[in-house]
């Protein structure tokens, strides 16, 4: 899989949330992460994906994500999972 993104935005989020997307590459391989459409943020020309899951470098994440095309993903925004998330993760991951 491959990974992009706007520098500039990348450098606000990591003085921002402290979180640096090259260091998140691992969320895809949490067996437990949890995807969803971004309803809110997607359009017709951009369908905006949301995905928390667990990473070496930071634990729980949240990241903003859509697909340029197959195994190409283009990284928006991405903090700290939020309380509510946690719990969200915990509950999927005690039902499987």
């Amino acid at each position: 899989m491959k990974f992009t993104w706007n520098e500039k935005k990348r450098l606000q989020v990591e003085k921002s949330h402290k979180v640096d997307f090259e260091r998140l590459k691992d969320i895809f391989n949490d067996p437990f992460a949890i995807e969803f459409v971004d309803e809110n943020h997607s359009t017709d020309e951009e369908i905006r994906f949301g995905i928390i899951g667990f990473t070496v470098e930071y634990g729980l994440i949240y990241l903003v994500f859509f697909e340029v095309s197959i195994n190409f993903i283009r990284c928006i925004t991405a903090r700290k999972a939020e309380k509510w998330m946690v719990k969200r993760y915990e509950q999927e991951k005690s039902r499987i």
